[in-house]
């Protein structure tokens, strides 16, 4: 039972990222998830004095609204408790650098992708995603690239 509700988890993750990368706008200026389970460990510093505020409901329009180049809630990363509810928005996220990492030198890299999949490791993190036109959409796992796809519209 819970096997296939981790896998329930990471298929919604999957699918509300692919939802991201559907709906993006030309003003979208990518985007950083953290979906957690518990945050004490997670290395964060807020961006924004104030959080965005969410609808609750619609987590996808909230998180495109706030990729907009034009919100001040662009930068950083946002996280997902493990019920897909958006706790934190704009957050400088700082992960340990993992040197036996494998990385795949073959992609566009940046801070963000480099962000997520060092971040992915981090206790208490189900998994990282980023959605940027450079990557696609990309998501790991224990510090494992799990998913990706190249970015376009179709």
């Amino acid at each position: 039972m819970l096997v296939a509700k981790e896998n329930q988890v990471a298929d919604k993750f999957k699918e509300s990222l692919l939802k991201i990368q559907k709906l993006a706008g030309n003003d979208f200026s990518g985007v950083g998830i953290i979906l957690y389970s518990e945050m004490d460990k997670i290395p964060l510093f807020p961006l924004r004095k104030a959080n965005f505020t969410v609808n609750h409901s619609d987590i996808i329009s909230d998180i495109l609204e706030m990729a907009s180049y034009n919100n001040q809630h662009h930068d950083g990363f946002h996280l997902l408790s493990s019920d897909f509810k958006i706790t934190h928005t704009s957050q400088y996220f700082s992960p340990p650098i993992i040197p036996e990492t494998e990385v795949d030198y073959s992609q566009k890299l940046g801070g963000r992708y480099m962000a997520a999949l060092f971040g992915s490791s981090v206790e208490g993190i189900l998994m990282t995603g980023v959605v940027t036109r450079s990557s696609g959409v990309v998501i790991f796992e224990n510090g494992k690239k799990i998913y990706s796809k190249e970015w376009n519209k179709q």
